[in-house]
């Protein structure tokens, strides 16, 4: 039997709820997806920045040639241009820092021949000019991010399409 004092939900009411969440959630999801993407991407980018970064400032401190490159075990360099499986930076006898692989199926590539990117003691790259290309896995539209080092040691960060 029914009485007046009872609260609830009926049947209905709760059907109508969970329809109107979906649709709603529906037009959340992928947009959720876009900031996954460009949250990949910058991070990506700040650690290769970062690497970067210090391994000029140790060419500088140091006095010596100072390198980044690609690594799969942390010690050595791949000689690769893909550097998605994480990279290095390294003096000649020391290894200063580790970027691991990071998860995902993230791509970070560089768009030139160089396999490494040496600082000599005044902070100028070694080689030519090198630039990166880092996709998060999925990117679309221009939530890619590419890295340029120009020939003085200079870094600049623009947005690139997928």
């Amino acid at each position: 039997m029914y009485r007046q004092d009872e609260k609830g939900f009926t049947l209905y009411e709760l059907l109508i709820t969970v329809a109107v969440a979906a649709i709603i959630l529906s037009f959340g999801v992928p947009g959720f997806m876009d900031i996954i993407q460009n949250n990949r991407a910058t991070t990506h980018t700040n650690d290769l920045v970062t690497a970067l970064n210090l391994a000029r400032s140790e060419a500088t401190r140091r006095a010596a040639t100072v390198t980044v490159c690609s690594s799969t075990n942390g010690a050595t360099c791949n000689g690769t241009t893909d550097w998605s499986t994480g990279w290095v930076v390294r003096t000649a006898t020391e290894v200063l820092r580790v970027w691991p692989e990071r998860s995902g199926g993230d791509q970070v590539v560089t768009n030139t021949a160089h396999t490494t990117v040496a600082f000599d003691p005044r902070g100028a790259l070694t080689a030519g000019p090198t630039t990166f290309s880092i996709e998060p896995a999925g990117c679309t539209g221009d939530r890619g991010r590419m890295v340029s080092v120009g020939a003085a040691g200079s870094i600049a960060v623009s947005r690139t399409n997928c």
